[in-house]
Parts: C-alpha cells; sequence; structure tokens
C-alpha cells in the first residue's frame, strides 16, 4: 500500500519539468507532509532515495535555501556541533513572528501563537531593552503525550 507521501512523490515526478524543479518539489511535499516536527537534511536525503531521487547534500542545501529564501521553509539553526533542521511553513501561521516549542522526544513542533507570549516579547522589550528575535527560534521541551510514556 502506497503513503500519501509516496503518491504526493510520485504525482510530483509525473508533472515536473526538470530535475531541479522536481527535486525542490519532492523536498516541500516531504517537509509538508511532516509539519509537525521538523526534520533534518540526513532525513531528506533518505526520503529523496526512497522516492528513486537520490540527490546529493550540496543539492539538498541549496533547494532548502532557495525554499527558505522564498518563505515557505523555516531554518532552526542549532547549538554548535548540532545540525539545522527545517520545518515547512503552514500558510495560516506567520512563523516568522511567533515562537515554537519542539518535544524532544517525539520531535512535535507546536506554534506559540498565544497572548502570554506576546505578555513575555513586551516584558523583555519593556523591562529589559530586548526586542525577541522570533524567526528561527525555538524553545524545547517534552510534551504531555511522552511525560505519560
Amino acid at each position: 500500500m502506497e503513503t500519501p507521501i509516496k503518491m504526493e512523490a510520485a504525482a510530483i515526478m509525473a508533472r515536473s519539468d526538470g530535475y531541479r524543479t522536481k527535486g525542490r518539489q519532492l523536498i516541500l511535499s516531504y517537509l509538508e507532509a511532516t509539519k509537525e516536527r521538523t526534520v533534518s537534511v540526513s532525513e531528506i536525503q533518505e526520503f529523496m532515495e526512497q522516492q528513486g531521487n537520490p540527490v546529493n547534500v550540496s543539492t539538498i542545501y541549496r533547494n532548502l535555501d532557495a525554499l527558505v529564501a522564498q518563505g515557505k521553509v523555516m531554518k532552526f539553526v542549532a547549538d554548535k556541533g548540532d545540525k539545522s533542521t527545517y520545518r515547512y511553513i503552514e500558510p495560516e501561521h506567520d512563523c516568522h513572528k511567533h515562537l515554537h516549542i519542539q518535544c524532544v522526544k517525539c520531535g512535535k513542533v507546536i506554534h506559540l501563537e498565544c497572548d502570554f507570549m506576546r505578555s513575555i516579547e513586551k516584558h523583555v522589550l519593556e523591562e529589559h531593552g530586548i526586542s525577541l528575535l522570533c524567526e528561527n527560534s525555538i524553545l524545547y521541551g517534552v510534551c504531555q503525550g511522552c511525560k505519560s510514556t
């Protein structure tokens, strides 16, 4: 049985005009299908190989950079020595204007678009003179589902 990602990949491959476009569309399709979490370049490379479209890492980075520049994908820069991760930006969320929190166990990402977070931003600005840069920022924790297991 084909998964939704495989069916979408097949449809993209059928309608693509060029290798570069097809690769970028496959990467975007994968990120959209995994929008609940961030993914690494190695995960994207593995997906591309499974779809019969192996590409080298530099091609993946080049396509990710283009998708970030287009505002379709967000890059989360990791600490020293860790790999950056990427996440599809859902059109209904303005991910550049709010923080995110990610479960360190399951990888689920939640948008922090709430009044409380806006209060924190206001407090940090008024009391400490610092404007929070939410773009590419992510907090880490453990979600309720993972806490109970």
